[in-house]
């Protein structure tokens, strides 16, 4: 850690003035309909965080057919087989490839005869082409999930993050496209979902002042490295932990969440065009490869990948990184299939060599407008320092499937 600080790897300051003002429309009929807007549900449901609502949705998609697993990628955030066993369901791991993409030779040799669901997570703000998918899976009477707590706003050639599935999901969590510090939603093809009445309350302007005005304090380098050094608060560490809270939104988030729908589209832009940038520099000038979207396709970036060629290169590099205090970040630890708490809910115990190899390559770095300067030049002579023979590869645009 420099004197400097961190800066963090994800999330933008939330302008307070706008949360004090009013609005002769409900913040979550506005929320509503900003998500179908940028997704293209038809419907949309509040739920108390993102991993709450894909509870709710593998709960009916799994009464519906009467099947009791969910194919989960093998890499992915660890909220995701929270969410499953929360659900009462069990967890069938497939493996991904060295974009985070379901393997596609590695989803035909899935059972899928339980299977209620199969759950695409469009990691990194890059829609995953889902076609495909749609195809091998509704063949088999499967619900695909276009999981967009990541990805909201991002597309390819076959749609919008979100709204390409049997339903989608939308987080808006710290360091989410859409940032509400707390609160999720569930994407549907059709109107009239049930959902628990947001209540708002006199006090949630109050809160959701408070709680941006903490959070963009947070966003500080020195602020966020002394946090980020405390080991209770777990910033930055993904757990599994089905025993999260249930139920609607809360007030404050939703009136944050709301709000912030009035700029998503240009920092949306913003980001994508700093994660552009800053990828073909990584490109052209060290090892490691970007991972962007397909031609043709938008990022939503809230963060940018980057692969190392192999574990040391990535663990020296973020070392490094730390050093300087870049914000770069390994994203999650290891792949699924490496944490104990879930062994007993697997469907089936399996190996999945794509995605722990691409846990041990990743690594992250933000794209929120604060990794400049100074500070972005050491950061690029840091991951330029170990550069090998086969540098010089451009960034990883992901084929359109």
């Amino acid at each position: 850690m420099t004197r400097a600080g961190s800066v963090p790897p994800a999330g933008s300051r939330i302008p307070l003035r706008p949360l004090l003002g009013g609005s002769s429309r409900e913040p979550a009929s506005r929320l509503r309909d900003g998500l179908q807007r940028i997704s293209g549900a038809a419907g949309v449901r509040l739920c108390r965080s993102g991993r709450e609502a894909l509870r709710v949705a593998l709960g009916e998609l799994a009464e519906r057919s009467g099947r009791d697993e969910v194919v989960v990628p093998a890499y992915t955030c660890f909220t995701v087989p929270s969410a499953v066993v929360a659900a009462g369901l069990r967890v069938r791991l497939v493996d991904v490839d060295q974009h985070g993409w379901i393997d596609r030779k590695a989803i035909t040799r899935v059972p899928l005869d339980r299977a209620a669901a199969l759950i695409v997570c469009n990691l990194f703000g890059v829609a995953e082409p889902v076609a495909d998918l749609l195809h091998v899976a509704r063949a088999m009477g499967v619900a695909v999930v276009d999981d967009a707590a990541q990805a909201l706003g991002a597309r390819a050639a076959d749609g919008l993050a979100g709204g390409r599935g049997d339903v989608g999901i939308a987080s808006f969590g710290r360091g989410k496209p859409l940032q509400g510090l707390g609160g999720g939603a569930i994407l549907e093809r059709a109107a009239g979902g049930t959902e628990e009445a947001p209540r708002s309350g006199l006090t949630a302007p109050l809160r959701a002042l408070v709680r941006a005005a903490a959070f963009d304090l947070s966003l500080r380098p020195r602020v966020f490295a002394f946090l980020a050094a405390l080991p209770g608060l777990g910033i930055g560490r993904s757990h599994f932990d089905p025993a999260f809270q249930r139920g609607g939104i809360d007030a404050a988030a939703l009136r944050i969440a709301a709000r912030e729908l009035g700029r998503f589209e240009r920092l949306r832009v913003e980001r994508s065009k700093r994660a552009r940038a800053l990828a073909e520099r990584v490109a052209r000038e060290t090892p490691f490869r970007p991972l962007l979207a397909p031609t043709g396709g938008e990022g939503a970036y809230p963060r940018l990948a980057l692969l190392a060629r192999d574990a040391e290169a990535r663990d020296r590099a973020l070392l490094q990184l730390a050093a300087v205090g870049a914000g770069a970040s390994p994203l999650y630890p290891t792949s699924l299939d490496r944490i104990k708490a879930l062994v007993p809910h697997l469907a089936e115990r399996v190996r999945c060599p794509g995605a722990q190899q691409l846990a041990e390559r990743l690594l992250t770095l933000p794209t929120q407008g604060a990794l400049n300067g100074e500070r972005l030049e050491r950061a690029m002579a840091a991951l330029a320092a170990d550069r090998a023979p086969d540098a010089g590869l451009g960034p990883v645009r992901k084929r359109t499937a």
